[in-house]
């Protein structure tokens, strides 16, 4: 392997998905390649930095959305048999 390329195997293992997950990503464009012969191509760990922080999202938690009102009683059974 040339220094600092990955093949799609390697570049799935850093990126924790499956090599099919490499190659569609490829295939759409997504993240840049080295052609290293007519169908084999390799992967700089710096491209797929790159990928990931383009990736990244700020978390923000959800907007708690109202239900509407709620009923009142404890919710028993037996409170609601006795009625």
């Amino acid at each position: 392997m040339c220094e600092g390329l990955m093949t799609a195997k390697e570049a799935a293992d850093y990126m924790r998905v499956s090599v099919r997950t490499i190659r569609d990503w490829v295939k759409k464009g997504l993240i840049p390649v080295v052609p290293v012969g007519a169908q084999e191509y390799r992967f700089t760990k710096k491209d797929l930095d790159h990928y990931i922080e383009t990736q990244r999202q700020i978390w923000q938690p959800r907007s708690r959305r109202s239900r509407g009102p709620k009923e009142k009683g404890n919710g028993s059974t037996r409170e609601k048999q006795d009625a």
